[in-house]
This record gives structure tokens, C-alpha cells and sequence, in this order.
């Protein structure tokens, strides 16, 4: 199968380490967009980070059946291979996600003078106080090929420019990303009363111990609180964590555990919650990682009507009002406050179920998202 790419000649070359693994949603929906938009553009997959979400090269090749299935015309685009092959096939522009994964591309790109462009999402081995980090990023900055970088966050433009002196010609912040459109149209009138169950749940990968960097000790935290206050509210998990992880004890009948959920799960799982809790902290997973601001799983939620009550330590929100989600400091009490006062205006909780699930509605979709991508690629193609 390399030998036919490698005799190629594409428009736009990209290369992943999961794709299309379908509990990275946004890269998943990222990829088959623009693959489905350019009709000569090929990705290659070296699927090495399936370990993270507890997978093997066995389930990469599931996800590549159902990709013929769903989309066999971004199927056929798409090989597995390694990062060396970049450099053996003919392509007018690179393209890929994440500082780790442009770093490793770098001296192929180089080898064979090609011109790139990256996202520069947070995470993905992007530390702004990890010398070994900003030396990569200074490094991929410095490429002759480099042609300019895509940002989701205003904080990471801003850090761009103050610390590599990036011309901002070259720096294009485009808040958000290309997201999963199952849930876009999705019209949900929430009704709530008194009398009802309130969901409240907690959606994340776990990287860590107790998920502090996400905060899930402060989600169960929050739980125990709520629980001995007599409320009547359940507690659903999705993601990492399991019941083991933090000692649930006499609360444990009061959660329940979902697990990884592909991205086009989520929505069945979304329509039964009032809630979703992100009390994520900066700076915790390592010294200088974040978090962008929402998670994708909080924009998956919001697009289902569920109420986002999250943290902003980094002030990286540019785009909500308080009238469409909460931000909170990670603080327990603070945040079941933030929650008994939602409970004593039922109208509130209607009001900004519609709210959010309208702005996200506009902020998320591909008429936004992909069009603004796809005019920076067209300017290099």
C-alpha cells in the first residue's frame, strides 16, 4: 500500500499517531473534514498512542473498517506507515495537530523541503515552563518550511508572540475546533423540577492520580456534598476513572460509571444530564500543562443542552457569557454553592440549557470552523 502512496503526488500530506480512533472525536471530525474537502490529500497513521486509551493495533484496525464503512472515500486516502515516510512522498503543503507530533516531523520535513502548518492545541506535549518543550517549539518556529501555526486559545497567542516573537502574520487563532456535527442540530427544550433526579456528571480522559489535573477528586468531592445535603442528584463518570479510583463507600450507589465512550456515544449519554462538572487545574499534570478551554467533551455536552459549570484559572474564555455557563474557581464549596442556587431557579436551569446549546450551535459548526481552516490552507495551495 506505500508503494502506490509513495509514488504520489498529493496537495496536502498530514500524519497522526490515532487517527481514526473514535474517542478522539475532535481529531477524528478534523481529519475526515478536511480529507473529505481536498480530493487529492492523503494522511499517514503510525496508530502508537492507541496505548493511552488502554487500546492496541488490533482496535486500529477496527476503526479503520468502520471508516471504510462510514467513509470509504476517506478511507482510501488514508495508509499506515511511519513519520520517516513523510519524507518519500510529494506533497505542496503538511499538515498535523499537536507540538509533539510536528516536532517528530520536523527533520523529514525538512529532508525534503516541505512547507507545514500545525494546530497548536494545549496538551500534546505543549509545557510553557518544560525547557525541553519550548525548545522543540522554538525549533519547529525556526523551520524554513514553517508557514504558520493555528491557535484555539488567545492565551497561547499571546504566548506565542511575548516568548518566540512569532510574526502574527503567521499565528491564526480560530477559538474552538472541528468537532463531531452529530449533536450540532440537536434541539433539546430541558424541563426541570424540583422533584426530579438531577444529573450532574464529569466527562474526562484519566492521566493522572485522582485526576487532579481534570479534577475529578473535586466532582466526587462535590458528590459526598450534595449526597449528606439530602439532594436528589446522581452522579455520572464517563471516561477514565472508575469507582476504585477515589473510595466511594456508602455514596457509591449514587454514581455511575460509563468508561471511554466513542464521540458518537456521548450524545445518548449527554441528553440525560442537567449538569456537567470541568474543575480543571492548570499547571497540575506537569509544571507548566493546560487544558483549553471548554474541553471537547463539555462543547459534546453543551450542543445536548447539559449546563457547563467550569474552571478558567487561565482567563482563556473569550467567547461565553454568564448567562451560558459558570465558571467557578476549583473549590468544592464553591461549586455546590454554585449548584444549590441553580436548583432554587428552575427557570435559570431552562433558560441557560437553551442558551449554551444555541452558542455552541453557532461557535462549533463546520460553516465556522472547517471554512476558517480551509482558507489558510488555501492560501499555501
Amino acid at each position: 500500500m506505500f508503494n502506490f502512496l509513495k509514488k504520489s503526488k498529493v496537495d496536502l500530506l498530514m500524519y497522526d499517531s490515532i487517527f481514526p480512533n473514535p474517542i478522539s472525536g475532535f481529531r477524528m471530525a478534523e481529519f475526515i473534514a478536511i480529507l473529505s474537502q481536498y480530493k487529492n490529500s492523503r494522511i499517514i497513521v503510525d496508530p502508537k498512542d492507541y496505548h493511552i486509551f488502554n487500546q492496541s493495533d488490533l482496535d486500529h484496525i477496527k476503526d479503520l473498517r468502520l471508516l471504510k464503512n462510514a467513509y470509504p472515500a476517506v478511507y482510501a486516502k488514508t495508509y499506515k506507515g511511519s513519520v520517516n515516510q513523510i519524507q518519500h512522498i510529494q506533497s505542496r503543503l503538511f499538515y498535523c495537530v499537536f507540538l509533539n507530533i510536528i516536532y517528530e516531523c520536523l527533520p523529514f520535513l525538512e529532508k525534503s523541503k516541505k512547507n507545514f502548518l500545525f494546530t497548536l492545541y494545549p496538551g500534546g506535549g505543549f509545557n510553557i515552563k518544560d525547557k525541553i518543550a519550548l525548545e522543540k517549539l522554538k525549533v519547529v518556529l525556526q523551520s524554513p518550511y514553517f508557514k504558520g501555526v493555528i491557535v484555539t486559545q488567545e492565551f497561547t497567542k499571546q504566548f506565542l508572540i511575548q516568548n518566540y516573537n512569532c510574526p502574527e502574520d503567521k499565528i491564526y487563532y480560530i477559538f474552538g475546533g472541528i468537532i463531531p456535527q452529530s449533536s450540532i442540530n440537536n434541539q433539546r427544550l430541558r424541563v426541570y423540577k424540583n422533584s426530579m433526579t438531577l444529573n450532574l456528571c464529569f466527562c474526562a480522559a484519566r492521566y493522572m492520580k485522582n485526576g487532579l489535573d481534570k479534577g475529578y477528586d473535586i466532582f466526587v468531592e462535590v458528590a459526598k456534598v450534595l449526597l449528606d445535603k439530602k439532594y436528589n442528584v446522581h452522579f455520572n463518570v464517563i471516561g477514565g476513572h472508575e469507582e476504585h479510583d477515589i473510595p466511594l463507600e456508602q455514596y457509591k450507589n449514587s454514581f455511575t460509571f460509563y468508561g471511554y465512550k466513542k464521540y458518537e456515544e456521548l450524545s445518548k449519554i449527554f441528553l440525560e444530564q442537567d449538569f456537567i462538572l470541568s474543575p480543571n487545574r492548570p499547571f497540575t499534570l506537569s509544571d507548566g500543562s493546560f487544558d483549553g478551554f471548554p474541553l471537547g467533551a463539555v462543547v459534546e455536552a453543551a450542543l445536548n443542552g447539559v449546563i457547563p459549570i467550569l474552571t478558567d484559572e487561565l482567563k482563556q474564555n473569550s467567547q461565553f457569557s454568564e448567562s451560558e455557563l459558570i465558571v467557578v474557581k476549583p473549590n468544592v464549596m464553591e461549586i455546590v454553592n454554585t449548584v444549590e442556587n441553580l436548583l432554587k431557579n428552575e427557570q435559570k436551569i431552562e433558560f441557560m440549557s437553551q442558551k449554551i446549546q444555541l452558542k455552541c450551535r453557532e461557535i462549533y459548526s463546520n460553516s465556522n470552523q472547517l471554512n476558517e481552516r480551509l482558507k489558510i490552507f488555501e492560501k499555501y495551495l
